[in-house]
């Protein structure tokens, strides 16, 4: 053991310590550094293993690498540094403790963060009212990065934080070290941001924070503690929100089906969180997938597009790699490729002349209060540099084991799922719906940047249809071959005329209504709708963003999710439509006519406990005279 810490305290080997889900093992692997611009120029091995397991890259992904998708991102040049794997290994965690020297890290003074208080906070104030009050999101993370310098710094004292997170962090996902002969990353991250093994594809959104007692807790105490926390609606609310944005992601990536697990409790060594884990199907390289789920939204915002222009549009420097994820690759025992991804949260990184960054955020909802916010950061950051500098407390002993079979708890846990949507529990079987015809009934989705758009069409493939999406952009009703055209939910202010999405999303409603297209309206999508069919559409008082609501949908009671900020008020005059609405609010959340329909709230979110039936009953309703007649060039 102490011949290869030598071997790698050297420095002129490249090399990455993975501790992974507490494992009596720290993984060793070395080889090669290099440096990319794009995730497709990592180097891929393809064949044989000859039966066993093997690490072919792991890489750490900087933010900005999320323009690969088309999003927006602050890029001060960062690149993605990989290293191409020649070998590795496998040591005990008690060894590699015992045979690394302790070299305690000396910052010189202190860390300077890119924001001062008032600042941040008065960032926070103009996200609240200008961005989640205008329609653009549900909620947004804008990090605080700092800079800093290690006097004196070695690869020995890097040794030294990874040696102590080893000691005094469990329950994380990742506790590694990344060394590429030019700067490290150390981090203890207790998120997974993607998982794909042997066709199987894994997330596992976290949001909701119990902090434990310093002092050991009576387990009774402990207990009510932890129910309180459980049965917190805005706890319970804030997972459910990132919940729908990872959805969101799975339904673009697996198109095989997939199913919720939980939610379930993580317990780390000052902290339990509360989390999903979301799980499918797909046959869609790693590679694919990866880009594809470029990057939580727990660490970026919903709907995360939109997140990513607030982001650059609020923050003055880039966000290096805070917010991303690593990327482990590699084959198994039958030579098929897997992909292990944390994401970097709980970082940092550190030049070789002792410059380090590193970067906390805080996730800002409508009810955020700006001075909690920023206390909760600067927690954060104490916290990050107490494991630098070896001056945190010891960890916390476990809780949970002591409720482990407590009734009370599990019940508790398992009502959080009482009203939800049944169908994303499950894993879906497209053939349960019959083969899907070329001859069959069509839907055109029309992607207004919300990838919950995903959700629909996987629901609509799941009930028999078959689904086109296209993105507003591209919309040409002239080359619409669908028999249902739907207008798709997304971030914006349906009053804007000065955007060109509101101005093309007016115009393709004013002419689907025209033509008696058969049409269905989703949120943004409802609110235009309104807006042409001569309703007024107002800002609200109070966002409804995450909401999950009781309502009366033509006479039916349904609990249903809502991500609006805007709706269209109760009109005066009748029209020549019927409508659903909530009285003491005088909004309409629902409308038909005789070859439409629109919804307020989202039928294909978590939180519509009978979304999929809703979606069913609108288009069997707008197929009735299916097949349709001929649609005119």
């Amino acid at each position: 053991m102490d011949t290869t810490i030598n071997t790698l305290l050297a420095g002129d080997t490249a090399f990455c310590l993975i501790q992974k889900q507490d494992n009596e093992d720290i993984l060793i692997l070395t080889g090669e550094p290099c440096r990319f611009t794009k995730i497709r120029d990592i180097p891929r091995r393809h064949g044989s293993t000859c039966n066993r397991r093997t690490y072919d890259t792991i890489s750490v992904i900087p933010f900005c690498q999320i323009r690969e998708k088309g999003y927006s991102a602050q890029d001060n040049g960062e690149q993605i540094h990989t290293i191409s794997i020649a070998s590795h290994t496998e040591v005990q965690a008690v060894d590699l403790i015992e045979a690394i020297a302790d070299q305690p890290p000396v910052l010189r003074q202190g860390i300077r963060y890119d924001t001062t208080e008032v600042q941040y906070a008065e960032i926070i104030r103009n996200i609240i009212v200008s961005e989640i009050g205008n329609g653009e999101g549900a909620n947004f993370v804008i990090p605080r990065s700092a800079t800093g310098i290690i006097d004196n710094f070695s690869l020995g004292q890097a040794f030294t934080i990874f040696k102590s997170l080893l000691q005094n962090d469990y329950g994380t996902y990742w506790k590694f070290l990344f060394y590429d002969t030019s700067l490290c990353f150390i981090g203890s991250t207790p998120e997974r941001h993607l998982l794909v093994e042997g066709g199987r594809v894994k997330m596992n959104p976290i949001s909701g924070t119990f902090r434990k007692a310093p002092t050991t807790s009576r387990r009774s105490q402990f207990k009510k503690d932890l129910l309180a926390f459980i049965t917190d609606r805005k706890e319970i609310g804030e997972l459910f929100m990132v919940v729908d944005e990872e959805l969101k992601m799975m339904a673009r990536m697996c198109t095989q089906g997939g199913a919720i697990v939980g939610p379930l409790l993580k317990e780390m060594s000052r902290l339990i969180h509360s989390e999903y884990l979301l799980s499918g199907t797909s046959d869609k390289d790693i590679f694919d997938l990866f880009i594809d789920s470029m990057f939580a939204a727990t660490v970026v915002g919903s709907p995360v597009e939109n997140a990513c222009r607030i982001i650059e549009k609020y923050s003055e420097n880039s966000r290096r790699y805070y917010g991303s994820a690593l990327m482990l690759v590699g084959r198994d025992e039958q030579g098929r490729d897997f992909l292990d991804s944390p994401i970097t949260i709980r970082t940092v990184e550190i030049a070789m002349d002792g410059t380090l960054h590193l970067s906390v955020g805080a996730t800002l909802v409508k009810d955020s209060v700006p001075e909690e916010e920023v206390r909760e950061t600067e927690a954060k950051g104490e916290a990050l540099l107490a494991s630098i500098t070896g001056s945190h407390l010891p960890a916390c002993e476990p809780l949970l084991p002591k409720v482990a079979n407590d009734d009370e708890i599990a019940e508790k846990l398992a009502e959080r799922n009482q009203y939800l949507s049944s169908f994303w529990f499950f894993r879906q079987d497209h053939s349960a719906s019959g083969q899907i015809s070329e001859t069959g009934p069509r839907i055109t989705l029309i992607d207004n940047e919300d990838d919950f758009i995903h959700m629909l069409s996987h629901i609509f493939t799941a009930i028999g249809l078959k689904s086109t999406i296209v993105p507003y952009r591209d919309y040409d009703m002239a080359k619409d071959r669908g028999d249902i055209t739907l207008v798709g939910p997304g971030p914006g202010n349906p009053n804007d005329i000065n955007s060109a999405k509101i101005r093309k999303n007016l115009a393709v409603t004013d002419g689907l209504l025209a033509k008696r297209r058969k049409a269905l309206f989703i949120c943004l999508g409802h609110q235009i709708l309104c807006r042409t069919l001569g309703l007024e559409v107002k800002r609200k008082k109070a966002p409804f963003q995450g909401s999950q609501i009781r309502i009366n949908l033509f006479g039916n009671d349904e609990m249903v999710g809502f991500y609006n900020t805007f709706a269209p008020r109760i009109p005066q005059i009748k029209g020549d439509f019927e409508i659903a609405t909530i009285p003491e609010l005088h909004e309409v959340i629902a409308i038909r006519g005789g070859h439409f329909a629109g919804f307020q709230f989202h039928p294909e979110s978590i939180l519509t406990r009978n979304g999929v039936a809703i979606l069913k009953e609108a288009v069997d309703r707008l197929l009735r005279e299916y097949p349709p007649k001929d649609i005119p060039d």
